[in-house]
């Protein structure tokens, strides 16, 4: 977590949140930007995911600056990152866990199809010379028997839940990337700095209906 975050919840600790105004995010319109939340005069107390790069399109080169690592990587991370450097990266994220295993979570949100993820890498193949797929997943055994992709691949998995935020470094690392329906990938493909990056994310974030997600993707991110 940043070092700005940790400041801010180290010194707010001790004040109960009641004693500002409350705002919780309306359940099925949480990727929905609300204006008036910015203008705020004064100190709110904020419920909710709140994700759209509408609120912080301001402050994005500080929040990129501070999304950094406080330790070194591991040195299979620090290898990796040099791969990812020295090539046309394409992060691709598989995320399933209780997507799949939880009934109520697995309505909710779905997984990305087998179709997905080929429409996907066919687009990139053709708009991206040479591409190297690096594949992120929770589930990296599923990942590597089912996304197969022609182009040379790389499944990193060495990192585990217990440094997954080392996986979403080497997400920020490649040049252009695949989400999966994750605030995971989302925010992998959010913190690349590059300019001139692709990144592909499924037509419908929700398998559930009724979910308003607008402002969902930042502009010129591509739905498929």
């Amino acid at each position: 977590m940043a070092r700005w975050i940790w400041k801010v919840r180290r010194r707010l600790g001790h004040v109960p949140y009641y004693a500002w105004p409350v705002y919780r995010e309306r359940e099925r319109q949480a990727h929905v930007f609300d204006p008036h939340l910015v203008r705020a005069r004064r100190d709110v107390y904020l419920i909710g995911y709140w994700q759209s790069e509408k609120y912080f399109t301001a402050i994005a080169d500080l929040i990129r600056e501070e999304f950094q690592l406080r330790e070194e990587p591991s040195a299979t991370s620090r290898e990796l990152a040099q791969r990812i450097q020295d090539c046309q990266a394409v992060s691709l994220h598989v995320r399933r866990g209780d997507y799949v295993t939880n009934p109520r979570t697995h309505q909710v949100h779905g997984v990305c199809s087998l179709e997905y993820y080929a429409r996907c890498i066919a687009y990139i193949a053709q708009r991206v010379e040479h591409p190297t797929f690096f594949v992120f997943s929770d589930d990296p055994d599923w990942a590597r028997a089912h996304i197969r992709p022609e182009q040379p691949t790389v499944y990193v998995t060495h990192n585990g839940a217990a440094r997954d935020y080392e996986d979403l470094w080497l997400m920020s690392q490649c040049k252009h990337h695949i989400l999966a329906n994750s605030s995971f990938s989302w925010w992998g493909a959010w913190l690349c700095r590059n300019p001139d990056k692709i990144v592909l994310a499924p037509q419908r974030w929700f398998n559930e209906p009724g979910h308003d997600t607008r402002d969902l993707l930042p502009e010129g991110w591509i739905k498929l």
